[in-house]
């Protein structure tokens, strides 16, 4: 979404981003020289560190700010590691997928604040989104457009 912003010399939400300076901005172009910032404050900072040592110290990747920008910086590999978790709910409970919907359930009923129809668990926004796309046409910026033909050329 940053580098979208860019490209449309739009503005991101203040609390994104921090420019190479160390400073907050919502200009999109300095914060891509800059760095994003995680959600959730510190416990979002946290689960950052926490996905960095899984797919990059455990890995033997790139880790700690060194895995190159993959969109600007094509000087030699990204050395980027990957750690990847399947888990079998059965092998913990035998009845997962109705506790799940029960969950579900419980969690959708919870009273909501102001301006909130409905609460969504994770995913269920962007499977709502791809459900309606896939079923009509979808507007690319002309900008973003070219980069796709010239990438296909």
């Amino acid at each position: 979404k940053i580098r979208v912003a860019a490209r449309n010399n739009q503005k991101i939400p203040e609390g994104v981003a921090l420019d190479n300076k160390g400073r907050p901005t919502t200009d999109a172009r300095k914060a891509l020289k800059g760095v994003q910032l995680p959600i959730a404050g510190f416990r979002g900072s946290g689960l950052a560190w926490m996905v960095d040592i899984l797919s990059g110290v455990l890995t033997g990747g790139n880790h700690a700010g060194k895995v190159k920008d993959p969109f600007d910086d094509f000087s030699g590999p990204q050395n980027i590691g990957h750690l990847f978790f399947t888990f079998k709910p059965n092998l913990f409970v035998n009845n997962y997928s109705q506790r799940i919907k029960e969950n579900i359930r419980i969690i959708k009923k919870l009273p909501k604040i102001k301006g909130v129809k409905e609460i969504l668990y994770p995913g269920q926004n962007k499977f709502k989104r791809f459900q309606i796309n896939s079923k009509k046409e979808i507007n690319i910026p002309a900008n973003i457009a070219e980069d796709i033909r010239l990438l296909r050329s």
